[in-house]
């Protein structure tokens, strides 16, 4: 079976406890986090409040999983990054960068990406959660 890559806007609804997202999640042996998405959640939602401490918290935890490998960018990536970023500008269809290295991620690793966001079905070659 192939990983499972989450975006962040999956992260976050994971970590709240959303239970149809966990439900997907443990069907697959190993989930994938890139470092992007880590640094996407601990931007937009992590703060110095007590919320914010205890979601900093539960993302530690959900990261010292066994089944978690956090993933981070290598040539490989930045290659097939580059590699998309020119085939979706020629084709009109240009994402947000981060999502883009997320898709990046996905496709040099072979892993399914989850995430609520549309835009990555432009992607060619990358696999989704539907």
């Amino acid at each position: 079976m192939k990983p499972l890559l989450l975006d962040t806007n999956v992260l976050i609804k994971f970590l709240r406890g959303d239970k149809k997202i966990a439900g997907v999640i443990s069907t697959y042996e190993q989930i994938l986090v890139p470092t992007i998405v880590i640094g996407e959640y601990k931007a937009g939602v992590v703060g110095e409040t007590a919320v914010g401490r205890q979601q900093l918290s539960a993302l530690e935890m959900f990261l010292d999983s066994s089944a978690v490998k956090v993933v981070e960018v290598t040539e490989d990536v930045a290659n097939v990054y580059a590699r998309v970023f020119r085939v979706l500008k020629a084709n009109g269809t240009p994402i947000p960068q981060n999502d883009l290295w997320i898709a990046a991620y996905a496709v040099d690793l072979g892993a399914v990406v989850y995430s609520f966001d549309e835009h990555f079905g432009f992607v060619p070659l990358l696999e989704r959660v539907r």
